[in-house]
């Protein structure tokens, strides 16, 4: 274990050097010395250039040292230099302190970010890492994903979970299972619940397995229905004028009414005939146990926006004119999404465990619980 966490540490510092020492070159052919500045000021309203370089207030300071001086206070971190970079791009091609803001390398650098992890998506102008790894795993190879858009022998799958746990040590940590579906159903429900009890107890963690269970589910309904509204977009509202992206709140009355009067009858009847699916994975590893949903389609602005102010509050994003409050949307996105949150909140340190990443044509959103963080409060409920 500790092997594994070295690596991953010496992988962390490799990698921000990379984006330190390439986003330097950036800011050295993009920005004035009086934009470096205004650019650090931005993100840190304590930030002084000529202090922090060591120079007078009417002393120049030299654009290579400018750019040095902005690496050495930000770059210890590799989400501030992300949060510059984001300024730097939601105004490029305007006037930034004294002129017009163009960036050199732009494209370069949101590949490297991509390469790291770090996805950017423009419709909310924001840089969002995915923490969601699909670790290898060595043993439950034949379960590792499971397709229940198909009929399949639940009864069996379960025996067979139940044989290999009990083969399991405490030294097996390292596992995944994932599940493809539409929809969940009580067979379904039934299956996810099993597995997650099986594994967990054989890890002395089964007083876990309810939370974790909720997280999951509440997850799953939300990605659900996050497929439901777009196909309810593409085959009902759209032929008939009306979509989630001209007119959402008569779009959302009507796909409420459909809930109301069919359930999701007729909405799983779509996602059928589109295949369009989620993909529940549930991956313990030597350090972590990690939950998370993943949608076969992107979502739209409003669905964005929605999520990120449930699991990302904060005066950052009130003064931001995606982030005003409409109690008519709040069903856009986000129900079960606090439930999940006071749960998460007994286990994580973390101030936003809940993650999501938004890619062009699909959605992750799930969160990591570190094993040291649920040993310790086992040990508080023991006592």
């Amino acid at each position: 274990m500790q092997k594994n966490r070295a690596a991953h540490a010496l992988r962390l510092r490799t990698m921000n050097v990379e984006l330190n020492k390439y986003f330097k070159k950036m800011v050295i052919n993009s920005l004035s010395t009086q934009q470096v500045n205004h650019l650090g000021g931005l993100a840190d309203r304590n930030f002084n250039l000529s202090r922090e370089a060591g120079y007078g207030p009417s002393m120049p300071v030299p654009r290579q040292t400018a750019a040095q001086t902005l690496i050495d206070y930000f770059g210890k971190n590799e989400e501030d230099i992300v949060g510059l970079f984001s300024i730097l791009l939601n105004r490029e091609g305007e006037r930034f302190y004294n002129r017009e803001l163009a960036i050199w390398g732009r494209d370069e650098f949101i590949a490297l970010l991509k390469k790291n992890k770090w996805i950017y998506d423009g419709e909310v102008r924001r840089f969002l890492l995915d923490p969601f790894y699909e670790h290898e795993i060595n043993f439950l190879k034949k379960i590792r994903l499971l397709d229940l858009r198909k009929e399949i022998d639940i009864k069996g799958i379960v025996g067979e979970i139940e044989s290999v746990s009990k083969k399991m040590g405490m030294q097996d940590l390292e596992w995944r299972v994932s599940l493809r579906l539409y929809d969940l159903d009580s067979k379904s429900s039934e299956l996810i619940r099993k597995i997650i009890g099986l594994l967990l107890t054989r890890q002395n963690l089964q007083l876990f397995t309810s939370d974790l269970f909720v997280c999951l589910k509440e997850l799953a309904i939300n990605a659900s229905k996050a497929n439901y509204k777009l196909l309810f977009n593409k085959h009902v509202t759209r032929p008939k004028g009306i979509t989630a992206d001209n007119n959402y709140r008569e779009f959302l009355e009507m796909f409420r009414n459909e809930i109301d009067e069919s359930g999701n009858k007729n909405l799983l009847e779509l996602a059928k005939k589109d295949d369009r699916y989620i993909t529940i994975t549930f991956q313990s590893t030597l350090d972590s146990l990690d939950i998370w949903v993943t949608n076969n389609q992107g979502v739209t602005t409003v669905e964005k926006t929605q999520i990120l102010k449930k699991i990302s509050p904060g005066p950052s994003h009130n003064s931001d004119s995606f982030f005003n409050d409409d109690d008519d949307l709040v069903e856009g996105a986000g129900m079960g999404l606090n439930l999940i949150l006071r749960i998460l909140g007994n286990y994580s340190s973390e101030p936003q465990p809940l993650k999501v990443v938004f890619y062009p044509e699909s959605l992750k959103i799930g969160f990591q619980l570190q094993r040291r963080e649920l040993m310790e409060k086992l040990k508080e409920r023991m006592e």
